[in-house]
């Protein structure tokens, strides 16, 4: 056993004395975690896909993005929305929202209005 162990510590001594110890130019050169790559800040054109007769306007992102590859922001941080007739900002119309999101978009349904109809 005494034999064994003096072995393997000669050995092991051995070994770590002939390691090459890789410089931070080497690929095998531990890195650090990358920085993440920042999103592109960027704004969309103003797409109106729907009216609000019948259920109400459905201007839902999925919809959007099919209609017009490509011309919409990857992730969007915001929603900005207005009027089709006066560009009053949604949010001022009085207009009760379903969904108002940046990873949804906008959703206005006619039974949720106390004047019975969205705005477009």
């Amino acid at each position: 056993m005494i034999k064994l162990l003096s072995v393997a510590i000669v050995a092991a001594l051995f070994l770590e004395s002939h390691q090459r110890v890789p410089g931070p130019e080497d690929p095998l050169y531990p890195k650090g975690p990358e920085e993440p790559e920042e999103p592109e800040m960027c704004c969309t054109n103003w797409f109106d896909r729907d009216n609000p007769s019948g259920t109400g306007d459905w201007e839902l992102l999925k919809d959007l993005r099919k209609e017009y590859p490509g011309q919409i922001c990857k992730y969007p941080a915001y929603v900005e929305a207005v009027t089709t007739d006066t560009m009053t900002s949604a949010i001022s119309t009085g207009d009760t929202f379903y969904i108002f999101t940046p990873t949804q978009g906008l959703v206005c349904r006619n039974k949720d209005q106390s004047e019975g109809m969205c705005s477009d």
